[in-house]
Parts: C-alpha cells; sequence; structure tokens
C-alpha cells in the first residue's frame, strides 16, 4: 500500500552443526616396539593412535626399520641373557616377613603350581607384556616413594594385601549385574552353590519365596603377589608389571618375586602368554626382557585413549516342567 514501509523476508540460516569431541580422555603409553613384528606395530599404533600421533605414523615405522640390525645384533650378543638371571633366598632376617605373608588365605589360594620366594634380577625377566602406562607407574612410584628398604620391596611385591582401585557396580536388572575399575586386573573370579542358608542370606532374597539354595559369583581383582613361571633356567614375568618398572625407575634392580615351579610347560602352560607363544617364551635365545624397556629408542611414546574394563555378570533361567 501507498505509504508503507517494505520489508524484506528474513530467512533464518541453520547453526552450523557443532562438533562432537571424540576420544578426549587420554594417557601416555610406552610401547616396546623394537621387539615387535612390523605387521603387529602398524596394526597397534593404527587401532591406538589419536590426533596428536597420527602425523608421526610414518615416522614411528621408519624409526621400527632402522631399528632392524640394531635389534639382530642384540639377539645374536645376547642369546642366553635370560637364562643367566640371578635367583637369590630370601636372606634369613626376611624369611619371618615372607612366611607371615605365605600364610594368609589369599596367598595360599592362589597358586596351582609349587611355589617359592626369591629376590630375582629385574633386567633379565622375560617380558611377554609390550604396553607400559607411564601415568601409572608414576602413580605407583610416587605411592612406593625412594629408597624402598628391602622390607618395602617385601610389601609390594609379595603381600596378599594391597591397595586397590574401587570397583563400580550397576545392578542392570533382575538377574545382571556390571562392574567396572580402570584397573584392567578386575575380573569373574568363579561361582559357587550355596545350599546352607543363614539367617542373614535370606536378607538378600527381596523378590521373595522361600530361597532353597544361592548361587554365589565373586567379582574382584587377580593375584596381588608379583609371581612370574620358571622354565629351565628363565623366568617369565606373569603379573605385577607396572610395579617391577615402577621400581626399576627408582633405582631397584632386585626384586622378591613368587617363582611358579614349572616342571612340563607343554602341560602347565597354555600355548599362549599374553599373546606370544609360549615356544617363544620358553625356548627363544633372547626373547624380549624387562631391560628391553629402558635401552635408547626400544620403545615409543603415545598417546592413547582412557579405558575402563567391565565386567558383566548374568543369570539365565529357564523354568519348565518336565516328565519324572
Amino acid at each position: 500500500m501507498p505509504g508503507m514501509a517494505k520489508h524484506a523476508n528474513v530467512v533464518a540460516l541453520p547453526e552450523p552443526a557443532r562438533e562432537i569431541p571424540v576420544g578426549t580422555h587420554l594417557f601416555r603409553q610406552e610401547y616396546l616396539y623394537a621387539f615387535a613384528v612390523q605387521p603387529e606395530v602398524a596394526n597397534y599404533i593404527r587401532t591406538q593412535e589419536t590426533g596428536e600421533d597420527r602425523e608421526r605414523v610414518s615416522e614411528i615405522m621408519q624409526a621400527w626399520t632402522q631399528l632392524r640390525p640394531r635389534v639382530q645384533a642384540l639377539i645374536a650378543t645376547e642369546a642366553g641373557l635370560a637364562d643367566s638371571i640371578e635367583l637369590t633366598p630370601v636372606p634369613d632376617d626376611l624369611t619371618a616377613i615372607v612366611e607371615g605373608y605365605a600364610k594368609d588365605p589369599i596367598f595360599a589360594r592362589q597358586f596351582q603350581l609349587q611355589t617359592v620366594v626369591a629376590f630375582a634380577e629385574i633386567d633379565k625377566l622375560v617380558a611377554y607384556q609390550r604396553q607400559v602406562n607411564l601415568d601409572y607407574v608414576q602413580r605407583l612410584s610416587n605411592r612406593i616413594g625412594s629408597n624402598p628398604s628391602p622390607e618395602d620391596l617385601l610389601r609390594v611385591c609379595i603381600s596378599p594385601q594391597r591397595e586397590m582401585e574401587p570397583i563400580q557396580h550397576l545392578e542392570l536388572g533382575l538377574a545382571a549385574h556390571s562392574f567396572s575399575s580402570p584397573n584392567s586386573d578386575i575380573r569373574f573370579l568363579g561361582a559357587f552353590l550355596k545350599h546352607d542358608l543363614t539367617p542373614e542370606d535370606l536378607g538378600f532374597a527381596q523378590h521373595g519365596g522361600v530361597p532353597a539354595a544361592a548361587i554365589i559369583a565373586f567379582v574382584g581383582y587377580g593375584t596381588p603377589m608379583v609371581n612370574g613361571f620358571k622354565v629351565g633356567n628363565r623366568v617369565i614375568l606373569n603379573n605385577g608389571f607396572h610395579r617391577v618398572v615402577a621400581l626399576r625407575r627408582l633405582g631397584v634392580d632386585r626384586i622378591p618375586i613368587v617363582l611358579q615351579l614349572v616342571a612340563n610347560p607343554q602341560l602347565e602352560l597354555g600355548s599362549e602368554l599374553g599373546g606370544l607363544s609360549q615356544d617363544y617364551l620358553t625356548q627363544h635365545p633372547r626373547p624380549a626382557l624387562v631391560k628391553d624397556f629402558f635401552e635408547d629408542g626400544f620403545t615409543v611414546t603415545l598417546r592413547v585413549r582412557e579405558r575402563i574394563k567391565l565386567v558383566n555378570l548374568g543369570v539365565q533361567v529357564g523354568q519348565q516342567e518336565v516328565p519324572v
């Protein structure tokens, strides 16, 4: 109409989509790539690297290639090194402490093989683990403290009682439970039938009925003691890897360890340990050792995604009438 201002049509433009960050929780991990084969290294870096390390992939693979002559020379010159590990008995003034730990029911239930406690050279322990969580090692080092005494070493390595990360629990349904921990050692520890129920047990029967038996399942952590398999003259580190690395970084060169005495590897050990074949760990003239984590250039430090371990437990129930 005459005299009225003309207004232009206003078109609302959509806001640009906001980028949603993925994988923001990271930790520093040291990876022993010198003793890994090329496909293993390439696949590990591909699956673990984050944006910070993506541009380093070709550089890392080139460094791996350049390490090959040095690693091969080390294998040749140090053949038999794993079998020369020095094992010494626990000193007399410390035997009472070890005997006290051995009487703990947790200690007694851990091992199926015959065991003995001895002091072992850290550097010559066979290592099937290739990754070290550097942040966790630093926390362990702070907890242990500098210049640990022999008694401190026994407490850190042999005591059945040690500080563990809290475990989180969520009940998902009538017969489903979820447990989680930042410690990857969390695991299902078995279940058993309890038929002699006590009044305290009946208090857990929240859904009515007259309980006659209970299935009890255990969730927790694995063996708390640093232990290894003694096969012939060599020792394969089986548990406590991060504590061992932390102690080595603190300047400790010998640690107390529970030795599981293996008489027949084919029957008493699995075909693989930590993804490496039993034959490699028990028979190779120069397998990967703990000392290799401290060789210049043998490891690469990556920023990898932080993770927690989840354990889900459920009871599957089938109820039906069948002929007697």
